[in-house]
């Protein structure tokens, strides 16, 4: 044996031994550069390792979004998965198709690699070799799809004993579906009608990875007994905390199996989000306690003007008048630094006249910009959509705010608005349009529906500023009269 064949053989008996250095040395085959390794990288494929042992054979792995979760538990799963039984068979599903398509060819691509075939030669069938399926000559191989798409006729793993493949679900909801129960439900009841029966046997493992992204995804159901099944749980959040055992912070979860990480109290990965990313990170508490905590709430809390019910029926309204206008409103920030507020700017439509008026909310541009940046930001959504006018609140900065449009080179006409009573009288008007069916929410307002189902005035120490915005916008195309919930600068009394 040569000293080149011997080297090939001690790599080869290292990545079979140990999934992580497998990983580490195909990240840097496929890219060129080195893969950063954390700790949770390796209790990650710890956790991996006990289900290619036999030991774990339904696993669901909740963790933070670009923490590697698809590059060890799916695309080298599947890779080190067929070196180690070349006729291990996978299922892979993720919400989109062509994201499942990728991971597939991704695996398919280093299979194929020199690297790969010099430690585990095996061809892939000239029949089979796509994206969405190839075989091996030894009958092992993918299938990839979406989690809402076909798959029938195909099964994860072998009728035999032993290491044989496994069904691997990567995130199968996105988050901007999240508020979708119908999209929620359908993968939910899809995975006992028809994932589930995609087992060669029982015991061939199934791995659900992904960000929580509701309280009622998949993960959420299956923890609490959805499929009648025990599920390992590996629970990683951005901030470790260890003081509250598993059952105190999720009693609910009456079918899971936690699995103790052993990481200590801090953020989970330094290098990727630390005390400097606090304040952005958190800036929107719903989507923070969810994708990052892998802790979200449920919606629907007492008091709250908007409901996930209200949501979603905002989205399948369909509206049958003429638009009569349109209009940006900014709900402007008081300072400019890391803690301050942002700035709202929120696009909304009139339809239609009398009782019978419906509204769209168009579009969502907030977030945090100096004085000149919203300004900018605004008039790029007034010519985008185009408005015929800009709303402006100006209980912060009074003449200033319009001052500062003036001076960006806004030409167009502004209605300065005074919010002269409370938070709750100002947005109650507009919930209600909602609960009329008389509003429609387009595009992707998952930051700013975030906040309208979160919001409870009766403990909400203020109202978030993109659910300001909206409410000007709305109140000034006629959802709401203005009188008493916000008074148009050209109609209040001059003292």
């Amino acid at each position: 044996m040569t000293t080149a064949e011997q080297k090939n053989y001690a790599r080869r008996l290292e990545c079979e031994e140990d999934g992580l250095y497998f990983a580490r040395y195909f990240f840097k085959q496929r890219t060129g550069g080195k893969m950063i390794v954390a700790p949770h990288h390796k209790v990650i494929q710890q956790t991996l390792d006990r289900v290619i042992d036999g030991e774990i054979n339904r696993l669901i792995i909740n963790i933070p979004p670009g923490y590697t979760k698809t590059e060890l538990a799916t695309i080298n799963m599947m890779g080190r998965g067929l070196a180690l039984n070349k006729r291990a068979r996978f299922m892979h599903l993720s919400y989109s198709h062509n994201l499942a398509l990728l991971n597939s060819s991704t695996a398919r691509t280093m299979i194929k690699s020199k690297a790969y075939q010099a430690m585990w030669p095996m061809e892939l069938r000239d029949d089979a070799d796509s994206k969405a399926m190839w075989w091996n000559e030894y009958g092992g191989g993918v299938y990839a799809s979406s989690a809402a798409g076909q798959v029938t006729g195909f099964r994860a793993g072998h009728m035999e004993p032993g290491w044989q493949g496994a069904l691997l679900i990567d995130d199968p909801v996105k988050p901007d579906d999240a508020y979708s129960e119908t999209v929620r439900g359908g993968v939910n009841n899809r995975f006992n009608e028809t994932i589930k029966s995609r087992l060669a046997i029982e015991t061939t493992p199934m791995i659900v990875i992904m960000q929580r992204i509701h309280y009622h995804d998949l993960s959420g159901y299956l923890l609490r007994g959805g499929s009648g099944e025990m599920w390992h749980h590996l629970n990683l959040p951005v901030i470790i905390d260890n003081s509250l055992s598993y059952s105190e912070q999720y009693p609910e979860n009456t079918h899971a199996i936690p699995i103790d990480h052993g990481l200590s109290d801090g953020w989970l990965w330094p290098f990727k989000h630390n005390e400097s990313h606090r304040v952005s990170l958190f800036s929107h508490r719903r989507t923070a306690e969810a994708q990052y905590m892998q802790k979200p709430r449920r919606f629907n809390a007492e008091g709250a003007l908007w409901t996930e019910a209200m949501i979603t029926a905002s989205h399948a309204l369909n509206i049958q008048h003429e638009k009569v206008r349109t209009v940006v409103a900014i709900d402007p920030q008081a300072t400019n630094s890391e803690e301050s507020d942002e700035s709202g700017i929120v696009v909304a439509s009139a339809y239609g006249a009398g009782d019978k008026k419906q509204f769209t909310v168009d579009a969502d541009y907030s977030g945090k910009y100096s004085p000149a940046g919203w300004a900018k930001k605004a008039m790029f959504a007034y010519e985008e959509h185009d408005a015929d006018a800009i709303v402006i609140e100006t209980n912060q900065g009074g003449d200033m705010a319009e001052e500062t449009l003036r001076n960006a080179g806004f030409k167009g006409r502004v209605i300065r608005v005074h919010a002269s009573k409370g938070k709750y009288a100002r947005a109650e008007p507009i919930s209600a349009l909602y609960e009329q069916g008389r509003v429609a929410n387009r595009g992707n307002l998952y930051v700013l529906e975030n906040q309208l189902m979160e919001y409870v005035p009766t403990t909400a120490k203020k109202s978030p500023d993109r659910l300001d915005a909206m409410v000007y916008a709305l109140t000034e195309l006629g959802g709401a009269q203005p009188m008493g919930m916000m008074i148009p600068k050209r109609l209040q009394v001059r003292k």
